[in-house]
């Protein structure tokens, strides 16, 4: 239960930091100066996390590659998620953003030499379906944040991927402290390249109320999976569309439309049923190997 609730506090806070940073940006801060914010407190989170269990040990490793891929592609997935939620309606771009689990299951097949069967195949063309659905390529409100919400999708898949690399021999923490770390370097060159704006001080609680809920919320995320396997927290996940549709509608008034809707109804089960059809073939594997 204690892993359920935190997982849940986690989505619902990053809806919340959604609508800040499309208000942030509103207020004309850059996009990079916001990210910075965001990587430099959530470093100091998974800083505190590793002192007070782990110790430095847990940062020994010979995989810096595979970290600066995931760090990478961390980077690039939130900044496209962010573009997205200052273009688009939030909840359309959560809802593409949370079709990664259709871009994995394309990707293992080249990266990690996976098989795809044809039930998973049938779950990847509905999930893009309902991608479609949301994106609505014909209509008139379809444009860059679209794309940049796809983006998303697809470098958060190659996060996913290599995270289930790393994971088999680096700690979590430590992955979380180089994810972060790197973050705050690109952020910081970003910035030094596109310029800084000094926070009025109208902004300021605003800017560090955004960037402590950073931190906040990757302690939570990391509390969950600590109390809860990820096949618990699977179903949950997607209460972060109905979050999405909440803020908007709070803080813009945005109401979804009914293809929004069933789109991300199809993109939810897509993903759903790859991760329990995952799950049921790695299980054989398992057993034989115990």
């Amino acid at each position: 239960m204690l892993g359920i609730l935190t997982f849940v506090g986690n989505l619902l806070l990053m809806a919340l930091l959604s609508a800040a940073v499309r208000a942030l940006v509103n207020l004309d801060y850059p996009l990079g100066e916001v990210l910075l914010f965001r990587y430099v407190f959530a470093s100091g989170i998974f800083w505190v996390i590793l002192l007070s269990t782990a110790g430095f040990w847990a940062l020994a490793t010979r995989r810096l590659s595979d970290h600066a891929v995931r760090g990478i592609s961390g980077v690039v997935s939130l900044a496209l998620l962010y573009v997205a939620i200052t273009r688009i309606p939030i909840a359309d771009a959560t809802a593409i953003a949370y079709a990664a689990p259709i871009f994995i299951t394309l990707l293992s097949i080249f990266l990690l030499g996976e098989v795809i069967g044809a039930r998973r195949w049938v779950a990847v063309i509905l999930g893009f379906v309902g991608v479609l659905l949301i994106a609505r390529p014909q209509s008139e409100s379809w444009d860059i944040g679209m794309l940049a919400a796809l983006g998303s999708a697809f470098s958060g898949a190659l996060v996913a991927i290599w995270l289930r690399k790393l994971s088999s021999s680096e700690h979590s923490v430590a992955i979380g402290i180089y994810y972060n770390s790197l973050g705050s370097l690109v952020c910081l060159g970003w910035v030094l390249w596109s310029g800084w704006l000094t926070p009025r001080l109208d902004d300021a609680l605003l800017l560090f109320a955004f960037a402590l809920g950073c931190g906040l919320q990757q302690w939570l995320l990391t509390i969950s999976f600590r109390y809860a396997e990820a096949s618990l927290l699977a179903p949950f996940e997607y209460l972060a569309m109905v979050f999405a549709a909440i803020v908007g509608f709070v803080f813009w008034g945005e109401i979804p439309v009914l293809s929004t809707w069933i789109g991300a109804a199809i993109i939810a089960a897509s993903g759903l049923f790859i991760f329990r059809r995952q799950r049921r073939l790695a299980r054989p594997e398992r057993d034989s190997l115990d």
